[in-house]
Formats: structure tokens, C-alpha cells, sequence
């Protein structure tokens, strides 16, 4: 998470979700909350589950709009896809927890021995708020994967070291799955996107509109990243880190 902190979605989602916090904090009298949300878990926890304060209400959108940020980029990052779901856990935990500890938990004011339990019942209300943004997410991991194995399958030698006895792919097949073997590619070459894009002299905009087939395949910066994934164009000294020959 540290790492992805640094990536220009995840520092614009915080700025975001900075803006709309602070805008009802300015707007609101929370401290009217301290000592009756430790009355509410603790006497009556059906009466939270149906009514969050409102504090928690602008924590919990702080969380909604960090959390797939960090997992949107992550993406670029973990290409297996079980590692993938388990950070999207870890981080909807951490952020949770972060977000309750600075901004929600001056105005509950809660005892020392309420306060682990009030982080656990936000890091629930959080969870279930994320939840089907995170099964997107966790979709594509799990659908980015499949087109990788699928690429393996096409193009990995046979046990015994011959090439393996299938119809060859048609080339506009391969054209289409660009993304398949863009992470193919990364994979092999232990390597990142941002790699790819400083050999192939593009900016990241414009490899976002590849990945997406937003450019032809005759435009000279598809051309470039081509060049790349086909071994034309090496990787910048330092970037590539090949597999070890089996």
C-alpha cells in the first residue's frame, strides 16, 4: 500500500475523498455524538446497524472511494489473483482502521476498552459497503489470469521439450487479446507496465488506450509497444529480469 500511495488514482481518490470528508465535518456538529455511540453498541446494537452516525456515515464514503483506488492499481501490480483478493482484504482492514482512528474517533470519545470494538464494527460496515466493488475487482484479477494461462497453453513447450502439437492462433486472434499477452509478457519478464512503456516511448495515457484497443494497430505508438512485447525493443537495462531457462 505504500507503494501505491505514490500512484497518481490512488493520490486523487484521497484528495477526493479528503474534499468530501472535510466538507461535512465543516458542515455538521458531530461532537453532539460523544458517549451516545458507546450507548448505542453497547445497549442496543440493532439500533446502530439501522441508523450510523453521520460522522461514520462521511468515514465510511472516505473508505468507499480509497479502497478501490488501491485496488484498481494493485491490479498492475499482483498478477495472481488469490494474493490479489487477500491485499484487497488487508487493505479495506487497514484503511478502516486508519480512517476510524483519525477522523472518527475524536467525536466518539470512547473509553480505551470500547475502542477496538467500535474499529471492528466500522471495518464490518466498511467491508460490506465495498463488497461488490471488490468482487469486480477480484473478477478481473481472476479473468486476467485465465487469459494468461490461455496464452501459456497456446505458446509453453511440451514435458519433453518440443513445442507443442496445436493449430497455430491466427494473428488477428492475438491482435484482439492484447491484454492477454501484455500480461504474458510481464509475467516473463518479471517486469512492469510502466517498463513496457518507457522501452515502447509512450506515455501511459496512451498505453491505457492500447490496452483497451482505443489505438489501430497501424498508429506508430501501438507499433512501439508491439516492438516490445515481441522482443524487438529491449526493456531499459535493469527492468527486465528473465526466467530461468528450465
Amino acid at each position: 500500500m505504500r507503494s501505491l500511495a505514490k500512484t497518481a488514482s490512488v493520490r486523487k481518490a484521497r484528495a477526493k475523498a479528503e474534499v468530501e470528508f472535510r466538507s461535512r465535518e465543516a458542515a455538521a456538529n458531530w461532537r453532539d455524538w460523544r458517549g451516545r455511540l458507546g450507548e448505542m453498541i453497547e445497549f442496543d446494537p440493532s439500533r446502530f446497524e439501522n441508523h450510523i452516525p453521520p460522522h461514520w456515515q462521511a468515514g465510511l464514503r472516505y473508505a468507499e472511494l480509497i479502497i478501490p483506488a488501491y485496488g484498481t492499481a494493485a491490479l498492475e501490480e499482483i498478477p495472481k489473483p488469490s494474493e490479489f483478493e487477500k491485499f484487497l482484504r488487508e487493505c479495506a482492514w487497514i484503511v478502516a482502521q486508519r480512517t476510524y482512528e483519525a477522523k472518527l474517533q475524536p467525536y466518539d470519545a470512547l473509553p480505551l476498552r470500547k475502542i477496538d470494538f467500535a474499529i471492528a464494527n466500522f471495518h464490518q460496515v466498511v467491508r460490506t459497503a465495498v463488497a461488490a466493488e471488490s468482487g469486480r475487482l477480484g473478477l478481473e484479477a481472476w479473468q486476467r489470469h485465465n487469459a494468461r494461462l490461455d496464452l501459456e497453453m497456446v505458446s509453453a513447450p511440451t514435458a519433453a521439450g518440443g513445442a507443442m502439437d496445436v493449430d497455430p492462433v491466427p494473428a488477428e486472434t492475438l491482435a484482439r487479446d492484447r491484454e492477454a499477452r501484455l500480461q504474458a509478457f510481464l509475467t516473463a519478464n518479471s517486469t512492469t507496465i510502466a517498463a513496457v512503456s518507457e522501452a515502447a516511448l509512450v506515455h501511459k495515457p496512451d498505453m491505457q488506450h492500447w490496452r483497451h484497443e482505443e489505438l489501430s494497430g497501424d498508429s506508430v505508438m501501438s507499433q512501439r509497444i508491439e516492438s516490445v512485447l515481441a522482443g524487438k525493443t529491449p526493456l531499459k537495462a535493469g527492468d527486465a529480469k528473465p526466467l530461468a531457462a528450465a
